[in-house]
């Protein structure tokens, strides 16, 4: 009899470590599956925002270019593509939103007209807290709002320009340069020459689009490309890219730039954002 009872004891004994260390790995497993719902959870919320670019028309439009532009563009041609009273146009800048950065691509004429800070203020973007500007070229109409009354308007940004771009602008002699001379000074302790081919923050790809002037630069990101001013008059040159208007310095390579990044665009089916497209800034 005891050793029945003895033997009864220890099987209960057995039974009751046996349920306890199943209850042990249910609890063990039931962490182990809320701890990869807590990473799950955590990663989403973790994700990237989405790519946004704003398109800032510094001067209020509509905005026409005469035809005089264009002097190689005969008459005939004008008719036939209706744009006998001119060009339509604009001047304009770029917001780009990506990777948790905020790029000003270009800033404008700083003309009285220009609204660029009222539309960044818009877009809840102030001076001081834009940390990156990344240029195409250095024409008056792309860096005039990078200065007010000689002093810089966005203290706090790194300023991206091309490496051959500043240094042309840099060797000219005459009034022509004295601008950019005078914000490259202005912001050189902020400032970043890069090669056209490297990925600036956020993932933005610099483009050699050399010809209307000698650095300038388009830039893409994803499925964006912002082509500046490798479009003036987008109505003439989409039809007819051969055409170019006086601004462009060197014409033969402004004319290869415009050709080879056109068939680009149309070959990656990307998004072309202009500073001289129209309303709404944009072609597919």
């Amino acid at each position: 009899m005891n050793i029945k009872t003895g033997s009864s004891l220890t099987d209960r004994t057995s039974t009751k470590k046996i349920f306890n260390m199943r209850k042990i790995l249910t609890f063990a497993a039931g962490l182990i599956m809320m701890t990869g719902c807590a990473q799950k959870s955590q990663k989403a919320i973790t994700q990237s925002e989405p790519t946004t670019i704003t398109w800032i028309e510094d001067k209020p439009g509509p905005t026409l270019q005469p035809q005089k532009l264009y002097p190689e563009v005969p008459d005939s041609l004008w008719a036939a593509l209706g744009l006998e009273k001119g060009v339509p146009s604009s001047m304009s800048c770029l917001l780009l939103q990506t990777e948790g950065k905020t790029i000003l691509l270009d800033a404008g004429l700083g003309a009285p007209f220009s609204q660029l800070l009222p539309k960044l203020k818009e877009k809840g973007v102030a001076p001081e807290e834009l940390k990156l500007i990344y240029i195409t070229h250095l024409h008056p109409d792309h860096i005039g709002g990078l200065l007010k009354e000689g002093k810089v308007v966005f203290p706090n940004a790194e300023v991206y320009v091309n490496r051959v771009e500043a240094e042309a602008w840099l060797a000219m002699e005459g009034d022509r340069s004295k601008l950019a001379k005078s914000i490259l000074d202005a912001y050189k302790t902020h400032l970043h020459l890069f090669e056209a081919g490297d990925t600036l923050e956020g993932g933005v790809k610099s483009i050699a689009a050399y010809g209307h002037t000698p650095g300038h630069t388009v830039f893409q990101k994803d499925s964006i490309l912002v082509i500046a001013d490798l479009i003036h008059g987008a109505a003439l040159q989409l039809e007819h890219p051969e055409y170019c208007p006086t601004y462009d310095m060197d014409k033969e390579a402004a004319r290869e730039s415009r050709l080879r990044i056109l068939k680009y665009a149309r070959e990656n089916n990307l998004t072309m954002y202009g500073m001289h497209l129209p309303n709404p800034g944009y072609i597919k």
